[in-house]
């Protein structure tokens, strides 16, 4: 890319169960008619009572079924009634009792189909971890040390979780869930229909999480679904959020995700029309972007839709858009470094230092072809060929998806390559200045503090990105400037460019600052957003991690530390 861009632009253009039933119990025993309709019960009994009560009492109760041990071979009681007319219009019941030997075929072939079932899942999951393992190498990662051992296991099983909406269907969970109304059935003009008269039934802030078609990176928030039911048919609430949950674990764009899941509720509950938004953010290697998706059939999908209009007025009166959606976590900073709100904090050349060399690497002519053929190798275990091709209309391969998932991978590992001298000589610049940068920043107790330093990392455990803030307290001799936002920023983000985890990041950061402050006292504090906690089943996405480390007197002096907490709250 061409270096005269400028930096702000080139940063945008970057960017099953087997289920087995219980085997019913057929009593042997009968019940027939004789003499003109009274009922006698005939009851055979063999010399193997006992055995048969052994068993009896060996059987399991399921759901008021009874169930033979599906382990055991059996003896079963086989009692025959023949009812022969003799002669005069009168039954007469014969009964013959043969013994037969019977194996639980059924409960055994069962249980053969969930062990194959089993067997092929390890061998997928073997494969998996094998590719990933593969990749990590490939990036230049030890995968023989503590924190990287078990991660190939738990990508795998993150990836199996993330692409399971293949093996679902949408439709058939919005069957299930349809009923009708009454009071919402009547005939409807067309200029009535124009004019936005029937009722409409709005669900918001469903919570999404999915994988980029384009990049194979996470993006998340939240989807909000309007439909105007037609002919008294109202579809149950929670399987609108089923529809979205299926269609999320796919390789999906935010248009794509909103696009399945109203033509979904379109085709099975046959509205007048739906009406689905997106909001959310997608991560990157230099933070989250906001992203959006839209979507709209019927009347919802007319010019000037009144419903449309409607629509979004709902969406609003439930309150401003969740934080979720917004990928913020009550921080007051935005998150994104491609923001180019008024009020965000310029780049300095120490951030832009760092900032360029993550650019570079994923930049290069050619990023190192054994990770891209790692990822091509990962993809083939996936078998998301066909489904990169429809979920981007043809506009992308799989090819194209691993060539750009190796860049961003190599840009989110550049901190390893960014050496610490430029950020040293930046602080001493910044400490040598009798002015502190920010003068409103030191305290008269003498601690500066700095809040919201944005953080955007890969978590070594999953390979799935957090991203959040970071705030610092640190004290200096008063002569002493204070170090820059941008020298601190850049210090952040220098540790955020390599696989971490929250809490070895927080030290790094803090021991580095007391490294450059003369290690009179320090304290840094980060919170962050894992999208662990929503892509691999715990699904907990309004959920932060926060982690922090005290050194020297901000470690030793209680009541100093409560009054710096006042001013990073």
């Amino acid at each position: 890319m061409d270096a005269s861009i400028p930096f702000d632009k080139r940063i945008e253009a970057f960017n099953r169960p087997i289920t087995t039933g219980p085997r019913r119990h057929t009593p042997s025993t009968a019940t027939h008619a004789l003499d003109g309709g009274d009922e006698t019960t005939t009851t055979t009994t063999t010399g193997e009572d006992d055995a048969t009560t052994r068993r009896d009492d060996a059987r399991v109760m399921r759901g008021g079924d009874v169930v033979e041990d599906e382990d055991e071979e059996t003896s079963a009681v086989v009692v025959a009634v023949v009812v022969e007319d003799d002669g005069g219009g009168k039954g007469v019941a014969t009964t013959t009792t043969t013994t037969t030997t019977t194996t639980t075929t059924t409960a055994m072939g069962e249980a053969s189909a969930a062990s194959t079932s089993d067997e092929d899942e390890t061998v997928v999951g073997a494969r998996l971890e094998r590719c990933v393992r593969e990749m990590l190498r490939a990036m230049g990662e030890d995968v023989t040390r503590e924190g990287l051992l078990d991660t190939p296991a738990r990508v795998a099983k993150a990836l199996t979780f993330a692409m399971r909406g293949y093996g679902a269907s949408a439709t058939a969970a919005l069957g299930t869930a349809l009923f009708h109304e009454d009071g919402l059935v009547r005939a409807l003009r067309a200029e009535e229909v124009e004019s936005g008269t029937h009722d409409m039934v709005v669900v918001r802030d469903i919570p999404v999480f999915s994988t980029c078609a384009k990049t194979f990176m996470p993006f998340y928030g939240v989807i909000h679904v309007g439909y105007v039911p037609h002919g008294g048919v109202i579809v149950g609430l929670s399987k609108l959020a089923r529809v979205a949950e299926v269609y999320a674990r796919r390789l999906q764009t935010p248009d794509g995700l909103a696009h399945a899941v109203a033509h979904a509720l379109h085709d099975v509950a046959s509205p007048l029309g739906v009406g689905v938004m997106f909001t959310g953010v997608h991560l990157g290697p230099f933070g989250t972007r906001e992203t959006a998706g839209r979507a709209s059939t019927g009347c919802f999908a007319s010019a000037n839709s009144v419903w449309w209009e409607e629509f979004s007025a709902l969406v609003e009166h439930g309150g401003g858009p969740s934080e979720l959606s917004r990928g913020l976590w009550g921080d007051d900073a935005r998150c994104t470094p491609c923001d180019d709100d008024e009020n965000a904090i310029p780049r300095g050349p120490a951030e832009t230092f760092v900032d360029a060399a993550a650019m570079d690497a994923a930049e290069r002519e050619s990023v190192d072809e054994s990770v891209r053929e790692s990822v091509m190798n990962l993809f083939r275990e996936l078998d998301v060929e066909k489904s990169v091709r429809d979920a981007t209309n043809e506009e992308a391969s799989a090819e194209d998806t691993a060539r750009q998932f190796s860049r961003l991978l190599s840009a989110m590992r550049s901190g390893s390559d960014v050496p610490f001298g430029p950020i040293e000589a930046a602080a001493a610049r910044d400490l040598s200045r009798r002015v502190d940068a920010d003068a409103d920043a030191r305290g008269d107790d003498g601690v500066v503090v700095v809040r919201n330093l944005r953080m955007s990392t890969v978590c070594e455990h999953h390979l799935l990105p957090f991203h959040g803030t970071v705030s610092v307290a640190y004290i200096t001799n008063p002569t002493a400037g204070a170090l820059s936002h941008d020298t601190l920023q850049a210090l952040v983000s220098r540790h955020s460019r390599r696989l971490q985890v929250q809490e070895r990041l927080t030290r790094d950061v803090a021991e580095e600052i007391s490294a450059l402050t003369g290690g009179i006292g320090v304290m840094v504090a980060a919170r962050a957003a894992h999208l662990c906690m929503v892509s691999r089943g715990v699904e907990k996405p309004g959920s932060s991690t926060c982690t922090v480390t005290k050194l020297g007197r901000l470690a030793s002096e209680p009541a100093l530390r409560s009054r710096v907490w006042g001013r990073m709250k």
